[in-house]
């Protein structure tokens, strides 16, 4: 299921510290406010490849604006030309904006811009748990980790080598463009090719340009760049090839040693960095914020075994954490959850969206 954008939003854009131009879509509380109301900033998953802020999961839009949150959707620059810290500053600008012009399109009475909560899925799940580690004066009052990857060292693409995902191991590739077309992009560092809004997987086998662009809510077409971004992505995903995540998101070929990479790598797992924080001896509220955790069991693409460990670590250290575990689901389980009505909503989203809630507004 391709998620479908909910009505009522604007859109926007500005210019990044890049050059690059960055889009975000506003979609105001829908419950009338006494006060100033607080805002989640949703980071879009899709392998740091692909992924699109058009439409965010389909639980978050009515779960937070009818509990009076406004709600804002974002993009950043995607791999292969942008590096995952290049990623991570696009988001971190895109909070300030959001700030310093969410008065200005809502209204001055209407948002609290020192009220705010990250959120993302997936890869967007890493950029949120690894965006709170960066930012201050405010913090964000909580976090919510949709089943993303915190700690890259854990992964298989930086296992042993024999038992790293491989594209030699699995059969020929089959996809409009080659092989050899599909890694030279892996390789290509041009700025200018950058995409901020791609196919997260194979939607152009199921839906034309056309139905996509009405889900969405905007002119999207399925120029070659798209489409090669798109088949880029399913080639070297994180399941199927190691390269993808060595080449295209770290740049492995700009550091000058093994050591050296690993050191980046490090500093890019929110895990690793959270478990330096507390042997340095800082807890509570000094680490990290109040931080949610939805996650399915049976999760291949990123190990349920990721949340688990980030949530020990921080409720170690006195940070309030709630997990919503559900059995048997795999990656990207929650798009059922479309509404209260929906069976599992009680048990997985409204805790969540309470638990957030009870940190904002304390």
């Amino acid at each position: 299921m391709t998620p479908a954008a909910p009505s009522g939003f604007t859109d926007h854009t500005f210019k990044s510290a890049s050059g690059a131009e960055l889009a975000v879509r506003v979609w105001p509380a829908e419950t009338p406010q006494s006060q100033p109301a607080p805002f989640v900033i949703w980071t879009h998953g899709g392998g740091w490849f692909g992924g699109f802020h058009f439409a965010p999961l389909p639980w978050m839009v009515p779960g937070f604006r009818q509990r009076g949150y406004h709600f804002v959707s974002h993009n950043y620059r995607l791999a292969p030309q942008a590096r995952v810290d290049d990623q991570l500053a696009d988001c971190l600008e895109a909070v300030t904006w959001c700030r310093a012009n969410l008065p200005s399109i809502i209204g001055t009475d209407q948002v609290n811009v020192d009220q705010y909560v990250l959120c993302g899925e997936s890869a967007g799940g890493h950029l949120a748990t690894l965006m709170a580690l960066h930012l201050a004066n405010p913090p964000p009052k909580a976090v919510v980790d949709v089943y993303g990857v915190v700690d890259f060292l854990s992964m298989k693409a930086f296992g042993p080598l024999e038992q790293r995902p491989n594209r030699a191991t699995q059969g020929p590739w089959k996809g409009k463009f080659s092989e050899e077309t599909l890694n030279k992009l892996l390789r290509d560092r041009d700025r200018s090719n950058v995409l901020t809004d791609a196919l997260p997987w194979n939607e152009f086998e199921r839906l034309t340009d056309t139905e996509i662009s009405n889900l969405w809510a905007t002119d999207f077409r399925y120029t070659e760049r798209v489409l090669q971004q798109a088949e880029l992505h399913m080639m070297h995903s994180l399941s199927r090839s190691a390269d993808g995540l060595h080449v295209g998101i770290m740049h492995n070929e700009k550091f000058e040693s093994e050591e050296e990479l690993m050191a980046f790598v490090r500093s890019m797992s929110p895990l690793r960095v959270l478990q330096q924080g507390v042997e340095e001896g800082r807890t509570g509220p000094d680490l990290y914020p109040p931080t949610a955790f939805l996650h399915g069991t049976c999760d291949v693409d990123v190990p349920v075994e990721q949340s688990y460990a980030m949530a020990g670590v921080l409720k170690s250290a006195g940070v309030p954490v709630i997990e919503c575990y559900e059995e048997g689901e795999a990656h990207v389980f929650d798009l059922k959850y479309t509404g209260p009505s929906v069976p599992g909503w009680d048990t997985y989203i409204e805790p969540i969206i309470s638990f957030v809630d009870k940190h904002v507004r304390a």
